[in-house]
């Protein structure tokens, strides 16, 4: 039986709404409906799965006759269940805290018989997840709140402006390999410094709600799985000179490499086997999630302003040392203007602002370069510009050793001849092959 009980009353940031209230079953509960019209809330009612979802800030599932509901990807239980009656679905008025709180992202409380929803905030709270290898520290928080990371002096300092959230966030015991967090509370902003075990890189990665950060311990391995990374691909086509297309070119030298490596006993993963756009973000996504010993990206160059240009060149991460590698780390950093056409919420900046660090993995990244740039010239007949620095994109997000061959000009006519020639792509592809090898030998 549902009786009509008394009347119940709502303050959402100084807006009052009444609803009624139903005692049902000796308990009391709040139609559904009436929530779901005045607090304007999206609804969806699945016959099938007997599930209600609401949706406002955040989504929250209820299902009737069963006290655990979901908001977002967390669990809750409640004291009483939801209960569907006469085709209705009553929620208990005492998690209305609870799922009100979670739809709007606000802060809910009782007060004095009412439901007292304050102000809105962007920070929704901080999570931890932690193993003997590494320590990841995840803020949940608006897909919109803007966030600067870097490194000064020896700190990780994250930086969230105009930030809105629960002074209970700021208690942040360190745990894993953070061994420090400091808090600095400001006008407009919030800055988390930390410091980690042994000074190891972090990583900061994000994903919609969520800014990953992520520290790593790596111990030294041999190299046996390899990621080759054929640039560009899809509406990305690279360097361009009369008709030919970068993109083309390095796949078939990437799949030659693939396969001489595997011959060889490595174990190989392309980022991409087809003519297909892949972002950078997960052409390095791809090389940590397997695990990789060495990534090695595979690109032909360009230039402009003068046919005169040719030869070959290996890059590792760093700052660019002269004003051509710094030409060239822009040129294959544009690739980021196809991410922002699929990702329009994500800006070039945030990238940038993805400064991460590879240092660990600096000197053997060097050491890989200069195995590769040697074999390359020796074998390939090229002519030598050396091994050198630059800050690739598609290098940061490494956790590895990571190279990334520039292989002949595309805009020299001596050395397009040859790119467009199948006995040099052969040769270079076996020339890279040999260099990695050597390089893998030294490791050993």
């Amino acid at each position: 039986m549902i009786f009509l009980l008394f009347s119940f009353t709502i303050n959402l940031s100084g807006n009052i709404y009444t609803f009624q209230e139903y005692t049902i079953e000796n308990n009391r509960y709040i139609g559904s409906d009436s929530l779901i019209g005045k607090l304007d809330l999206s609804s969806h009612w699945d016959n099938n799965r007997q599930t209600l979802t609401l949706q406002k800030e955040k989504v929250v599932y209820l299902i009737p006759d069963n006290p655990f509901i979901k908001i977002e990807r967390d669990v809750y239980q409640l004291r009483y269940a939801p209960i569907r009656k006469d085709g209705k679905l009553f929620i208990p008025t005492t998690s209305l805290a609870l799922i009100l709180g979670g739809l709007l992202n606000m802060e809910a409380n009782f007060e004095n018989g009412r439901l007292e929803i304050g102000t809105r905030v962007n920070i929704y709270g901080i999570h931890w997840k932690v193993d003997s290898s590494s320590t990841e520290w995840t803020i949940e928080c608006s897909p919109s709140l803007n966030y600067l990371f870097n490194k000064t002096n020896g700190e990780w300092i994250l930086t969230l402006f105009n930030p809105i959230y629960n002074k209970k966030i700021l208690d942040q015991p360190s745990k894993g390999l953070i061994e420090e967090i400091k808090v600095e509370e400001g006008e407009g902003f919030i800055k988390f410094r930390f410091k980690t075990k042994n000074d190891l890189p972090m990583d900061i990665i994000r994903n919609g709600k969520l800014l990953n950060i992520e520290v790593k311990r790596f111990e030294k391995r041999a190299i046996r799985t390899i990621v080759v990374d054929p640039g560009h691909g899809g509406k990305d086509p690279g360097a361009k000179y009369l008709g030919f297309m970068e993109k083309n070119i390095v796949l078939k030298v990437s799949k030659k490499l693939a396969a001489r490596l595997t011959e060889d006993g490595f174990n190989i993963i392309m980022t991409r086997t087809n003519d297909e756009f892949i972002p950078l973000k997960e052409r390095t996504q791809i090389a940590d999630s397997a695990r990789a010993d060495l990534f090695v990206s595979i690109h032909c160059n360009a230039s402009y302003s003068s046919n005169k240009m040719h030869g070959a060149e290996t890059y590792f991460l760093s700052a660019a040392k002269s004003d051509w590698a710094r030409t060239v780390e822009a040129t294959e950093n544009s690739a980021i203007r196809f991410e922002a056409e699929d990702n329009p919420d994500i800006t070039e900046i945030d990238y940038i602002l993805n400064d991460l660090a590879q240092t660990q993995f600096l000197e053997e990244s060097q050491q890989a370069a200069i195995y590769i740039q040697e074999s390359l010239i020796h074998k390939s007949d090229l002519y030598n510009r050396g091994a050198k620095q630059a800050n690739f994109y598609v290098l940061r997000l490494n956790y590895m050793p990571a190279v990334l061959v520039e292989i002949a000009f595309l805009t020299n006519s001596k050395d397009r001849k040859k790119l467009l020639n199948d006995e040099f792509i052969e040769k270079t592809a076996s020339a890279i092959a040999e260099g990695i090898e050597e390089y893998a030998r030294v490791r050993f």
